[in-house]
């Protein structure tokens, strides 16, 4: 079953975009990797931020962003499954600074694309597109300069168990838009799982299929020159 997606599902293109993340250590075969990537933590009890982080919240939170910022460029079928009995797959291209293009397989109508500056939400159905400024979007946090559990992101809770890292964020100046949830294998640190749950109450998980790291990336890939909208409103594409 497919569902058209709603503008909310801008939170899951922006999760999947992490999901380059955990092959980076694979595909360097070898490469010595950073410190804070690299340290496994002890196991423990899971600690909900209720006034501030603890030591050693703060040493999970650094070593889960240290890995992140390897991040840069991946091609990728993904599925996309959601408690409502959502399903949709498609083709996932991301190149770190601020490119992203999210397409997804027909019947579903939707393609995704920022293109540095701009995030454009088109339905090739209706031939409707909306811009926002990037860095306006859940996105920016992942495919900006530097991904960072500061700022506009609030981290809800860090809980961690044997073998795991789980970290919940959310939107600091729109927490009713809901949550999402990072779920990292920790000996080695890599990302194996992202859930979003939003504010219609719907909770939507993102797998990857055969993803490609590090690897040349067609700028036009995140060109929009070729959809049909009104031309008049397009934004200058860079």
């Amino acid at each position: 079953m497919h569902r058209r997606l709603a503008p909310y599902g801008f939170w899951v293109a922006a999760l999947l975009a992490l999901a380059l993340v955990p092959a980076v250590a694979a595909a360097a075969d070898g490469e010595e990797r950073s410190p804070a990537a690299a340290t496994a933590a002890p196991d423990g009890a899971g600690v909900e931020i209720e006034g501030g982080l603890s030591p050693d919240q703060v040493a999970d939170l650094n070593r889960a962003e240290a890995y992140l910022n390897t991040l840069s460029t991946m091609k990728a079928r993904f599925v996309q499954v959601s408690s409502d009995g959502g399903f949709a797959e498609g083709d996932l291209v991301v190149s770190r600074p601020g490119r992203l293009r999210f397409e997804y397989d027909p019947p579903v109508p939707i393609l995704m694309i920022a293109d540095g500056i701009t995030l454009l939400y088109y339905d090739r159905e209706l031939e409707q597109a909306s811009f926002l400024p990037l860095w306006e979007t859940p996105l920016w946090f992942l495919i900006g300069e530097e991904v960072a559990f500061k700022g506009d992101i609030e981290v809800v809770q860090v809980e961690r168990g044997p073998g795991t890292l789980t970290i919940v964020v959310r939107d600091e100046d729109r927490p009713d838009m809901g949550t999402v949830t990072l779920i990292f294998s920790d000996q080695p640190m890599a990302l194996h799982k992202w859930i979003v749950h939003d504010a219609q109450g719907v909770t939507t998980q993102v797998s990857l299929i055969d993803p490609a790291f590090d690897i040349a990336v067609d700028r036009d890939a995140f060109s929009y020159d070729d959809l049909e909208f009104n031309r008049a409103a397009r934004p200058s594409n860079r």
